[in-house]
């Protein structure tokens, strides 16, 4: 790469920084694309040099969250005890989605990708990586003995996704972490809604 694509690359990334750091204090709707350039510290015509708008900044934010969810599902899928890769998944992405910037990134997105499906698009994708790799391991576990046979894998991933994030998005809207009550409760469902041992 040369200094030049270089200088471009970190321009855009310090660009994509800035509109999360606004998205998260001031809400989606309520920060302008000045508001983004001043935080960057450039020009508006640098910055539209580098994206056309919000949504292109929002679909910047989608492949960070992307490549996120990525180590989440290799982490998954290099791990030779599926139940323990299912336990350090849920310890793992509760710590992610509950972490305070994420949760109220999550919120504010979510209500951008009820008005515009593109948005909405970006992330279910995302989401259905992590769900497959998710269902890879539950699999691997019915087949070592460890997880149940009697589910419905899709259901019970998609379910699992919702209540890690259902936490997160608690957590968000107080702008607090989770209990460790609320922690352990996680953890404890997940464990009897895939252990064998409550089949």
């Amino acid at each position: 790469m040369s200094s030049r694509e270089k200088a471009k690359a970190e321009r855009r990334v310090q660009i994509v920084n800035a509109a999360i750091e606004c998205f998260v204090t001031n809400g989606i709707r309520q920060t302008g694309i000045r508001d983004i350039a001043e935080q960057a510290d450039v020009s508006l015509g640098n910055l539209y040099n580098h994206f056309a708008g919000k949504d292109e900044l929002i679909a910047a934010i989608a492949v960070l969250d992307g490549e996120d969810l990525e180590r989440f599902a290799m982490a998954l899928g290099n791990h030779d005890d599926p139940a323990a890769a299912m336990r350090e998944f849920v310890a793992g992405y509760s710590d992610y989605v509950c972490e305070t910037d994420n949760a109220v990134l999550t919120i504010e997105i979510m209500a951008e990708a009820l008005r515009t499906p593109v948005i909405a698009g970006h992330f279910d994708a995302n989401r259905r990586k992590l769900a497959e790799a998710l269902s890879d391991t539950i699999q691997r576990g019915i087949a070592k003995g460890t997880m149940r046979e009697q589910i419905n894998i899709g259901e019970t991933v998609s379910l699992l996704l919702d209540a890690i994030e259902g936490l997160g998005l608690r957590c968000g809207l107080a702008r607090t972490k989770p209990s460790p009550d609320a922690r352990k409760a996680l953890d404890d469902m997940a464990f009897r809604l895939l252990s064998s041992r409550f089949e």
